[in-house]
């Protein structure tokens, strides 16, 4: 499997950039908000790439998700812990991120 490694893709009416990382492992997103010259970015791990090609599509398709839930205000800051995340979505919502977890996944195919 090979993942295409675009530099930039367009969630909404952001532009993110993507950073493919060569040293460290996991993924995360940042948006610009309330950052001076901040750029949007996606971090997507790729030290597992040679070995374990379907790691690097599961990081990628974590980052996709999540940013895409919090374009839809499904995901949730828990105040009992820190950085730590829940989702909740009906049905509907979900139709709406497959929907657009698929068009964004064709860029990396």
């Amino acid at each position: 499997m090979k993942i295409k490694k675009i530099k930039k893709i367009t969630i909404g009416d952001i532009v993110w950039n993507i950073k493919w990382d060569k040293k460290e492992d996991g993924g995360e997103f940042s948006y610009p908000w309330g950052q001076k010259k901040k750029k949007p970015f996606i971090r997507i791990s790729v030290v597992q790439e040679k070995v374990n090609p379907v790691s690097v599509l599961s990081i990628l398709i974590h980052e996709l998700k999540e940013i895409i839930q919090a374009e839809q205000c499904v995901r949730y800051k828990r105040t009992d812990e820190r950085d730590v995340y829940e989702f909740h979505y009906t049905h509907k919502e979900h139709t709406d991120l497959c929907s657009r977890l698929a068009g964004l996944l064709s860029k990396f195919i």
